[in-house]
């Protein structure tokens, strides 16, 4: 995230370019709003920490659960306290308030993640498709809006996927219990894991695809087209913190066990 923050925000060529996308936003839709956008608040927050710690008593997992809210309500904090700190100096010609890392977008991710952690295995692939659908439609929206930048989506993963790693690295573990509670078949994992690959692939080659158009129309740049770019890009960027997780994080799969003769059972 500094690196980040520092080439995007620190620097006019940075600024310039994430500023350039900004120009496709419409006069119409600037600063404007979304009921998904909308549902990301404060009193929304307490309440998904509140439901996260009564599926996981409800699981008997209650630390599992206050493990998940706190990286929704830590991820939340540091996200707002790293837009209070970090400034945007005007060094490109641009008086656009600081906005890095984006709040909504944090918040998504990290609600996501925490949901994850309380959520059975075999329920999990559902989960994660839906969940990671909108956090990218948020990511998107934010900066279709004129709310932010890509830089502002980038620092979100960030802060999220740090405080998943520190609480998966030091609190309870994620996954305990009777051995039917924990697995999942592997088709579905399968099939997410080809999900989230494929829409990797598309959102970014679509982003390169629209960066190509917005250099070929000249000195002017094409701004619709670095707007595209600018989504892509963003979604890109969650698509793939989304499956990292889902793929390092032990989520998604279960160790073989052991049956009463000792014999390792592949499950």
């Amino acid at each position: 995230m500094p690196l980040v923050y520092a080439v995007a925000v620190l620097t006019p060529v940075g600024q310039r370019v994430e500023d350039s996308a900004l120009g496709g936003v419409r006069e119409t839709d600037l600063f404007g709003s979304d009921t998904a956008l909308n549902v990301i608040s404060v009193p929304v927050v307490l309440l998904l920490v509140v439901v996260i710690a009564a599926v996981a008593l409800a699981r008997r997992r209650l630390a599992v659960g206050l493990a998940a809210g706190l990286v929704v309500l830590a991820s939340a904090g540091t996200s707002t306290l790293v837009k209070r700190i970090a400034v945007r100096p005007e060094i490109a010609q641009s008086t656009t308030p600081n906005s890095f890392p984006s709040g909504h977008a944090t918040i998504a991710l990290a609600a996501l993640f925490a949901v994850l952690m309380v959520t059975p295995r075999r329920f999990r692939p559902l989960v994660l498709l839906i969940g990671a659908a909108y956090a990218v439609f948020v990511a998107n929206q934010t900066v279709v809006y004129g709310w932010h930048r890509v830089s502002d989506i980038v620092g979100a993963c960030a802060v999220a996927l740090f405080w998943l790693g520190i609480v998966r690295a030091v609190g309870p573990r994620v996954d305990r219990g009777e051995r039917g509670d924990r697995d999942g078949r592997r088709g579905p994992r399968r099939v997410v894991t080809a999900v989230l690959a494929v829409s990797v692939g598309v959102t970014a080659a679509v982003g390169i695809a629209a960066v190509v158009v917005a250099l070929a129309s000249g000195a002017g740049h094409d701004h619709d087209a670095l707007l595209v770019a600018g989504r892509m890009a963003s979604s890109t960027s969650v698509l793939l913190v989304v499956t990292v997780v889902w793929l390092a994080d032990g989520m998604h799969h279960v160790d073989a066990t052991t049956d009463t003769r000792g014999t390792p059972t592949p499950v």
